[in-house]
């Protein structure tokens, strides 16, 4: 009995999350809050934004290609969500940090973004997984990118 409404009560959760992110996408929701312009509002994420779009080669891409899982949907949208929510929850409860840092599931996030998207070269590089894109290739960092760099 306990096994079968189990599964009722799965069911019903699966089908009301399909339902809201149905209705999510029909009013446009989830293509607003992947653009940049959306990450670019709250004032703590304004020196990141300006280096984005200031910046030179990754400027064309939006936030959520690397800071978002993007190896399957399912995975991004559950990612999306949750940070998505983290962010809205300590933006408005006014806990923001002074210097806001990735954490280390946001280093293995973008680390594996990176790889998916310049895989071509990566596959020729030798012990990639000893360390980090961003090691070699500083400018990509929003601190050092953009704006901040020619100033």
């Amino acid at each position: 009995m306990k096994k079968r409404l189990l599964k009722y009560v799965f069911f019903i959760g699966v089908t009301l999350i399909i339902i809201v992110f149905i209705s999510l996408a029909a009013f446009g929701f989830l293509d607003k809050t992947s653009q940049p312009s959306f990450c670019g509002k709250c004032h703590v994420m304004q020196d990141q934004y300006t280096t984005w779009i200031k910046g030179g080669l990754h400027n064309n891409i939006k936030c959520i290609d690397c800071h978002i899982p993007n190896d399957t949907k399912v995975n991004f949208y559950i990612w999306k969500g949750i940070d998505g929510t983290k962010d809205l929850l300590i933006f408005h409860m006014g806990i923001v940090p002074e210097m806001i840092k990735i954490s280390s599931h946001g280093k293995r996030v973008i680390q594996s973004n990176c790889i998916r998207c310049h895989e071509g070269m990566v596959s020729k590089m030798l012990n990639i997984e000893d360390r980090n894109c961003w090691d070699c290739h500083k400018r990509v960092s929003h601190k050092l990118s953009g704006l901040r760099e020619t100033v």
